[in-house]
């Protein structure tokens, strides 16, 4: 038995299922798993009624906190921090952007203004932000005595990622001016940065943000953008005709959508990757070689969306131009 079930006023499951990625016991048909965190109570009590909502909703793969003995949420064994979530696993056969949209609406009816995750109206300064952190690693790499081959390739490219960085955000002054809304530009319950969760046996609750939907459909569809013909693919354009036929985006909506796939986000967690591997994992050929197609794909964006740029006032940047 794990120390942690002590502190809970539960049936203890003994029988354990899986070490990756959170230690997960198994009761009858409920999961458990033990998580550790460094979020305070107000966040955890957040994740809770956010968790509690969705399972309401139908969702009772998302993992959700558990209150111990003491009717908190954060659990302290020795000198570390744990959450206690439960959850059932998934068993949805949707498709994947019925998924995502349905999970949308469903965030949508969240009665509350999280205020631990929200990101809503906020990416131009939490983008700046991260630049300026991505800087200091930078001027300590631009000074790495002896340099190596990789230290010298990402000096190299790092000032070319600022500058995407810096169209990014000054495209969103031109976004932040835009006027026509709908219902679905309120900020619904997303992932940090979505892939595939909802299409996993269970649903983290602390990947959890609060913002807007394209963030979730930025982030999918940007997982083509470095692929030749990514956009244009049967797959890819079945997946937004389904999303959209249920939550369409706004003018608002797509260049929101298209702010997001311009800042380099793929770039950056590369340098995050860098930075804890002792590794070269990466060729920056291939990085190259891959963002060239990815700066296609920007070019003729909203033609492969079937969408005249004209019609949203659309703001080319100058660059693409000349691809």
């Amino acid at each position: 038995m794990h120390p942690i079930f002590l502190h809970y006023p539960i049936q203890v499951p003994t029988k354990q299922v899986s070490e990756k990625p959170y230690l997960t016991f198994l009761d009858q048909s409920y999961y458990y798993f033990v998580i550790p965190t460094n979020i305070t109570e107000r966040y955890a009590l957040e994740l809770y009624t956010i968790a509690s909502h969705f399972h309401q909703q139908g969702w009772p793969q998302v993992t959700c906190p558990i209150p111990n003995v003491h009717d908190q949420f954060i659990t302290m064994i020795g000198k570390d921090k744990y959450m206690l979530c439960y959850a059932l696993e998934n068993n949805s056969q949707q498709n994947d952007a019925a998924k995502l949209s349905s999970f949308h609406r469903a965030g949508f009816a969240y009665p509350y203004q999280p205020s631990s995750i929200s990101s809503y109206g906020k990416w131009k300064e939490l983008w700046i932000a991260k630049i300026d952190q991505y800087e200091a690693l930078y001027q300590h790499l631009y000074q790495k005595r002896p340099a190596s081959f990789f230290v010298r390739d990402f000096v190299n490219i790092f000032p070319y990622i600022v500058g995407i960085a810096e169209n990014a955000i000054q495209y969103m002054n031109q976004v932040e001016k835009e006027t026509r809304f709908h219902e679905y530009d309120q900020p619904t319950i997303v992932f940090g940065r979505y892939h595939t969760q909802l299409n996993d046996p269970f649903i983290w609750c602390n990947q959890f943000v609060f913002d807007h939907p394209v963030r979730d459909m930025a982030e999918k569809l940007r997982s083509y953008m470095s692929e030749r013909n990514g956009i244009s693919s049967e797959q890819c354009k079945s997946f937004i005709q389904n999303y959209t036929s249920d939550l369409p985006l706004s003018v608002f909506g797509w260049k929101l959508l298209y702010a997001r796939l311009i800042y380099p986000i793929h770039l950056l967690e590369i340098m995050d990757q860098i930075q804890s591997s002792n590794e070269n994992i990466y060729s920056f050929e291939h990085i190259i070689e891959n963002q060239n197609v990815y700066e296609e794909n920007l070019s003729t964006f909203f033609h492969q969306m079937g969408i005249d740029d004209r019609s949203i006032n659309s703001i080319q940047l100058d660059w693409l131009w000349n691809l």
